[in-house]
């Protein structure tokens, strides 16, 4: 625990850095890939990495000022707009010379972009912007009865929890939360057992997105049903992802099935980054301090409290590195690992806020 406590020392004296994420970003919105640092043009731009850089840069302006991060927002905004289509189905991908190349975008595209919408409604942004932000969140909402994979689901239940903070009034947004939660318990019962208490066979990417998602959900409806489904999972994740008080996430390279092995690597940020969210959601829904010391060593992990003992993060540049693979760390800088370590680092400027 000193090397958490150091962390926090070091990142209370130390100013954020967006060096990068500027590099990154252009006037259509974030750019997907980089090459060591160097963005890699042809890759173009998702909705996934948009969406989630509008749920980033909306805590970085309730965090550290509302003006410098106003005009990231409305970039994203607009990016959005452009992929949703007619039936309230987005696109994901847009190649760099503002072509479409898909007809829809996924099942996760769709729920991230959900995600950004309700995150939108339930923020600092100005009555037109958020009015915006909502009109897409209307046209999308129809289409969450779809959704039957766990990440989707847990990506839309974030959107339709903020939007129900945001507009207590509203029954559609508590209707669609209630039917989500509902589908992401659902799904946990159907796949647990006293062994393994997951709401799939396998785990893979984004694992921590359904406690997350739940943690929520039992917070805008206080169903204890979502609770209990929540710290069961988170438990069990907890489980298999922490060893010798160390973050050690589910490697790409094979995931782990249900009565399989568990892949060492290639480790990715997106897996951090998601352990400190849902941990930071969890002390929210239940003041447990267990969640607070928990994100803190998740959140390590960028910064040396890994396999390798490897710095994933460089503050010089405000750069990510893309993972750990079993020798070394990746070099490359793109979207995703950026946004999911800045997603992490206001969590922990929150609990911080809280006297962590």
């Amino acid at each position: 625990m000193n090397e958490e406590k150091e962390l926090l020392k070091e990142l209370r004296s130390s100013q954020l850095n967006l060096a990068h994420f500027d590099v990154l970003c252009d006037s259509v919105g974030l750019k997907q890939h980089a090459i060591h640092g160097v963005p890699l043009l042809e890759s173009g731009y998702t909705m996934d990495d948009n969406a989630r850089g509008l749920v980033a840069m909306i805590d970085y302006g309730s965090l550290f000022g509302k003006d410098a991060a106003r005009p990231y927002c409305l970039r994203f905004l607009s990016f959005m707009n452009f992929m949703q289509l007619k039936s309230g189905w987005f696109r994901n991908s847009l190649s760099f010379d503002r072509s479409f190349e898909d007809l829809e975008g996924s099942d996760d595209c769709f729920g991230r972009a959900v995600w950004a919408c309700g995150k939108a409604v339930n923020s600092w942004l100005e009555e037109n912007h958020r009015l915006n932000a909502e009109k897409m969140l209307e046209k999308a909402i129809p289409l969450i009865y779809r959704l039957d994979e766990s990440r989707p689901v847990a990506f839309s239940l974030l959107g339709l929890a903020e939007a129900a903070e945001a507009q207590q009034n509203e029954p559609v947004w508590r209707q669609g939360v209630e039917l989500l939660g509902s589908k992401l318990v659902g799904l946990f019962e159907k796949n647990s057992d006293q062994e393994w208490q997951w709401f799939d066979d396998i785990l893979t990417y984004d694992n921590a997105r359904m406690c997350q998602a739940l943690f929520a959900a039992f917070r805008a409806t206080g169903k204890k049903r979502f609770l209990e489904v929540a710290e069961k999972s988170f438990a069990f994740l907890e489980r298999q992802t922490m060893q010798d008080e160390m973050f050690a996430p589910i490697g790409q390279d094979g995931w782990f099935p249900k009565n399989g092995e568990k892949a060492l690597f290639d480790q990715q940020p997106i897996e951090a980054g998601a352990m400190v969210q849902a941990a930071s959601q969890g002390f929210f829904a239940t003041a447990n301090d267990d969640y607070k010391r928990l994100s803190l060593t998740c959140f390590n992990w960028f910064f040396g409290g890994n396999r390798l003992g490897a710095r994933l993060y460089d503050k010089s540049t405000g750069a990510c590195f893309d993972g750990l693979t079993p020798k070394e760390v990746n070099l490359n800088q793109g979207a995703e690992s950026l946004v999911e370590f800045l997603l992490a680092r206001f969590c922990i400027e929150r609990l911080h806020r809280q006297k962590i």
